[in-house]
């Protein structure tokens, strides 16, 4: 059966990480994907080579797509995206606010030839605004949106990002695809196509629960602090300082969440590392008659007020390491689910690729790439029983498909050799 999007087309002037992410999504749901790519090859493609313009960030993130390389200075390289875009049902790109139009692939200039495309435009910041012309990777939007503060990973003083992986960019590509998709369907119910924002700021803004304020409570509160980080910055406080002044101000150090951190956390085992997650007074009370925990709060006669309480309960901590370094990782596991707690270990990305349960559920493809061979990665993020989502082709190698493209366009062979030998395309 063909996937959701079969007879999608569409076209893509994507690099790095968001926008080709999201490409990635459609193609997995069946659409006709064409990356342009520079003649050269997209940045991402170059990042840590293993093969000539080959890179491992660049095949996990151009599944199933098709590349045509294209300088897009040359007046040539303008007629072959024309020629496309008549076709064409979705446009992606991510790019600084200046650049399409420049380039000549804005949304108005290519909507004059095409009404019915859905065009996507990402940025980092948006289209107004101070910061609208600025270029924007992970790292920098991390930083302006608050999410490198509210992570509290400090060294020598200073936030560092959240480095496990880029959560800006990989959550602006679920966003891409899922406005397109909305988009498609809004086009068959009303015929009409349409331009859409997206941004890696409003992304990392909406990944963060607590950004929202109640005009009763929080927002005197936060006025203060503002007034106090003003004074403290031009005071030359050191940034640590003026965190714990942010933690207190908002909560992050104390409360209902700080006081129960212990089952919500990481613990070593005799071999290993294993995490709880208990987000409920009931599964925290599992947890603690699991772990063996004298836990106060969970019995009659708790007096938070009591002066005997808080060091018994600050010792809690200290009693769960020594208890669960006691047992192993498999141990442990036994009892938690026997009790009903939440928990897992801790793994690496290379034991995934034979873990059971991401096998059991076909969360691992197979597919077979021009020139790096057989590749086992991630498969499509969701299933569907009726329009099954599948991996339709490696990542192409730069320019594999040049020559089909612009066959299927009307161009000869002679004048693609021609193309190719005056670096329009590769």
């Amino acid at each position: 059966m063909p996937g959701p999007l079969d007879g999608i087309n569409i076209l893509e002037f994507t690099q790095i990480i968001a926008a080709p992410f999201g490409g990635m999504l459609l193609s997995d749901m069946g659409a006709n994907v064409i990356k342009i790519e520079p003649v050269e090859g997209e940045p991402w493609r170059l990042h840590s080579q293993f093969l000539p313009k080959e890179s491992r960030t660049y095949m996990g993130l151009n599944r199933g797509k098709k590349s045509l390389p294209l300088n897009l200075k040359d007046s040539k390289s303008v007629e072959i995206i024309e020629k496309i875009v008549e076709s064409i049902d979705v446009v992606i790109i991510n790019a600084r606010p200046d650049v399409p139009k420049t380039l000549g692939i804005d949304y108005e200039t290519l909507s004059t030839i095409n009404p019915n495309i859905i065009y996507c435009d990402n940025t980092a910041f948006g289209r107004k605004g101070p910061y609208s012309q600025h270029p924007g990777y992970d790292i920098v939007v991390q930083a302006v949106s608050g999410l490198l503060a509210a992570d509290n990973k400090m060294v020598d003083g200073v936030p560092q990002q959240v480095s496990a992986t880029a959560v800006a960019d990989y959550g602006t590509g679920i966003s891409i695809a899922w406005s397109i998709c909305a988009a498609l369907f809004s086009r068959e119910r009303t015929g009409k196509g349409q331009k859409i924002d997206t941004t890696l700021l409003g992304t990392a803004l909406s990944m963060q629960g607590s950004f929202f304020e109640l005009n009763e409570y929080t927002k005197q509160p936060r006025l203060d602090f503002l007034n106090d980080l003003s004074t403290l910055r031009q005071a030359g406080i050191p940034y640590e300082t003026i965190l714990k002044e942010q933690q207190e101000q908002s909560g992050a150090t104390g409360g209902t969440s700080a006081a129960f951190r212990i089952y919500y956390t990481t613990y070593a085992t005799s071999d290993g590392v294993i995490a709880l997650g208990c987000l409920s007074d009931p599964l925290r009370k599992k947890a603690a008659d699991a772990i063996g925990l004298k836990d106060p709060r969970f019995y009659e006669g708790y007096d938070p007020e009591s002066p005997e309480m808080l060091p018994r309960i600050h010792s809690l901590q200290k009693d769960a390491k020594e208890k669960m370094s006691a047992k192993s990782t498999n141990e442990w596991l036994s009892i938690f689910e026997t009790a009903g707690v939440p928990a897992g270990p801790v793994k690496f990305i290379q034991e995934l690729f034979d873990d059971e349960q991401v096998i059991a559920n076909d969360m691992i493809v197979e597919v077979e790439h021009s020139t790096a061979g057989k590749i086992r990665m991630v498969g499509p993020i969701v299933q569907m029983s009726e329009t099954p989502l599948k991996a339709q082709s490696a990542s192409p190698a730069l320019g594999e498909h040049t020559d089909e493209i612009l066959e299927n366009l009307g161009y000869t062979p002679e004048l693609i050799e021609e193309l190719k030998r005056t670096g329009v395309t590769r």
